[in-house]
């Protein structure tokens, strides 16, 4: 199914995305790099070093894919992507998708030896692992709201 992101612009205004079935073009890779290429860009101008929005970049294509994935509603995917400076010092980035949700609790640890070899709970464990804070919320009306937050240089 080919997608594209429909808004993608700056204002003074957060950064934002948003993500539709377009079926004129685009595909949903080139979509999610967009995105991850953009979050990369802000936080290398806002001061992260080369290796921090890298790793920013991975955490947000990890809450993307797994949003495209698992947040599904009846008539397919769409996922809304925000990337805005918080209070000058916090890149924050929030994913929402419109599926079931899940227990964040209940994900498998993937560092025990068990699940080594099991794909299950590592893009949670990288989202975590590359951002300084990662919260989820879980609207009445359904779906996912992942927010990830990475401290930027004073």
């Amino acid at each position: 199914m080919n997608r594209r992101p429909t808004a993608l612009a700056y204002a003074g205004r957060p950064w934002r995305a948003d993500f539709e079935p377009k079926p004129e073009g685009g595909s949903e890779e080139a979509w999610i790099e967009a995105v991850e290429r953009l979050a990369v860009r802000i936080g290398e101008a806002r001061g992260l070093d080369s290796d921090g929005a890298h790793f920013l970049g991975v955490a947000l294509r990890e809450a993307v894919v797994n949003a495209l994935h698992h947040g599904a509603g009846p008539d397919g995917p769409r996922v809304t992507v925000r990337i805005e400076v918080a209070r000058g010092h916090d890149l924050v980035v929030t994913v929402q998708d419109r599926g079931p949700g899940f227990d964040p609790a209940r994900l498998p640890d993937p560092l025990s030896p068990d699940n080594l070899c099991r794909g299950c709970g590592r893009g949670v464990f990288y989202m975590r692992r590359f951002t300084d804070e990662v919260s989820f919320v879980f609207p009445r009306r359904g779906g996912t709201v992942a927010r990830l937050r990475k401290r930027l240089p004073a």
